[in-house]
């Protein structure tokens, strides 16, 4: 069996967990008369034998392969065995958070799909719960997780970032794992609300209208109302949803809190969700580095964010996303 090659993407073998079913036929690249060929390696209902990964290893194979039509059938075999990835030593770290950032915008997708479903609600606290294990369990996962973040704006890629952000940051500051995962999923739900307002607003490339930028801002109210439905979610994590838009001065919406009125989770949100903005690149405006984007967060929007909270954002980008003690 044969087929041009763009018509393939790679995976990494190792990311195949053994004696599991598949769900999507896997391939071996082979060199014929200086083309690549793909020979069909194990069919979708079958699963793959330890001995049979073994001897690829054995053979320095390093990947299989998948139709590029079967790639969100990968995805979900991927999130079915993220905890056995994550905890694989043979994977390695780049890898691991490849599969990690691409599990979490299908499941973003999804929701988005379905926001209401208490499935999809499962499914983004499991892959939290994942990345939490990811983020606490390995040294350089501060480096390799940035490094895969995405840069184009959508919504679905800026909640995963500002999930990612966030339990990065979140370990940066000392909270503990049980914190982390009702963080985490608050910061991977918090712009849900926007399923509720139509799709030419929230994706307009120009300047808001007044009456377009008061149902944008109605985003956090219909995610608030999401969330509080679904017996699935903690109703701390709703706190990052519901305070993402507040400012330290009182300044922000929907309620105007200020200070001490705005929770920890919800400080983190604010800055994590503006940092991400500013650094991602829109149909209107270029991505900014994180030099600019700190300087613009200072200077342009004092009073935005806990001071002292900034300041830790500022040497955890600067750091290892290892507090030196």
């Amino acid at each position: 069996m044969s087929a041009p090659s763009e018509e393939y993407i790679p995976i990494t073998l190792n990311a195949i967990q053994a004696e599991k079913v598949i769900g999507f036929d896997l391939f071996l690249q082979t060199d014929q008369h200086e083309h690549d060929r793909y020979v069909l390696y194990c069919a979708e209902k079958s699963v793959v034998k330890s001995e049979k990964i073994n001897e690829l290893l054995r053979n320095r194979v390093q990947k299989l392969y998948i139709r590029k039509e079967d790639h969100k059938k990968f995805l979900a075999y991927a999130e079915s065995t993220l905890t056995y990835l994550i905890n694989n030593s043979a994977v390695d770290l780049k890898t691991k958070s490849l599969v990690v950032y691409d599990v979490a915008k299908n499941i973003v997708l999804d929701i988005f799909d379905d926001p209401r479903s208490g499935e999809q609600m499962q499914r983004s606290k499991g892959w939290v719960s994942n990345a939490v294990d990811m983020v606490m369990k390995n040294k350089g996962a501060f480096s390799s997780m940035i490094n895969v973040l995405t840069y184009d704006y959508y919504t679905y890629t800026h909640s995963v970032n500002v999930s990612v952000l966030g339990l990065l940051f979140s370990k940066y500051v000392g909270l503990s794992y049980k914190e982390m995962n009702i963080l985490g999923t608050g910061l991977l739900l918090h712009d849900i609300g926007k399923t509720q307002i139509g799709h030419d607003i929230v994706n307009k490339n120009g300047r808001l209208s007044d009456e377009e930028y008061k149902a944008i801002k109605s985003h956090v109210e219909h995610g608030v109302g999401i969330l509080q439905s679904r017996p699935e979610i903690e109703k701390e994590s709703i706190l990052p949803v519901m305070q993402h838009h507040e400012r330290f001065d009182g300044k922000g919406y929907p309620r105007g809190i200020k200070t001490n009125d705005i929770h920890p989770y919800g400080r983190i949100a604010k800055i994590v969700d503006v940092y991400d903005a500013i650094t991602t690149r829109r149909s209107y405006s270029e991505a900014r580095g994180p030099f600019v984007a700190l300087k613009l967060m200072k200077e342009d929007m004092a009073g935005s964010f806990d001071e002292q909270l900034f300041r830790s954002f500022i040497m955890f980008l600067g750091s290892s996303g290892e507090k030196k003690q």
